[in-house]
């Protein structure tokens, strides 16, 4: 394993949104998101519906409020993915460099991000991108590698041994392993 953190890969692009929407679905954020704004809003539905105890009517503005809640379950979801490959995209085509320190991208002479090894804990591999999660300080971030950008077969299957070495592979039946 040591010969093989020793290598270093290096691969400039822009992902497209096919990749980055494969890239969201494989982690599965958004599907964590709509199904907890989904158990909200039926929270909220069914505590609208019990009655007050002097025999009340049911809670009109609480049901609404469910009604609300439901409609972001379905749009929220799709309308942040977009907003997050819009903001991607403006930044440009960007450089990534993995080695044995872990991931480095950058744009131009400007580093954007240094994921050392020790912050990622999960990767997926899909049939167009690697995507590995990981820590940045407070933040948790994601790191999309696209398969095409690497130029020869054997970059490929590379990425994939160095990141199996460093990075828990994940479970999901969503993510297609090699």
């Amino acid at each position: 394993m040591d010969d093989i953190r020793r290598t270093t890969i290096t691969f400039s692009g822009i992902l497209t949104r096919e990749e980055f929407d494969e890239a969201l679905a494989a982690t599965g954020w958004f599907r964590h998101l709509r199904w907890l704004i989904v158990v909200a809003a039926a929270t909220m539905a069914v505590l609208s519906l019990k009655p007050s105890a002097d025999g009340g009517p049911i809670n009109a503005g609480l049901l609404m409020l469910s009604l609300v809640y439901g409609a972001l379950g379905v749009f929220l979801p799709p309308m942040l993915a977009g907003r997050m490959f819009r903001a991607d995209q403006a930044t440009g085509e960007k450089q990534a460099v993995i080695d044995d320190a872990g991931c480095v991208v950058s744009r131009g002479p400007k580093e954007l991000m240094r994921v050392p090894w020790r912050s990622m804990y999960r990767c997926h591999e899909t049939e167009r991108v690697y995507v590995v999660t990981g820590r940045l300080g407070w933040k948790v971030g994601l790191l999309m590698e696209p398969k095409r950008l690497l130029t020869k077969t054997s970059e490929t299957e590379l990425v994939g041994v160095l990141l199996e070495a460093g990075v828990p592979r994940s479970k999901s039946k969503r993510t297609h392993g090699r």
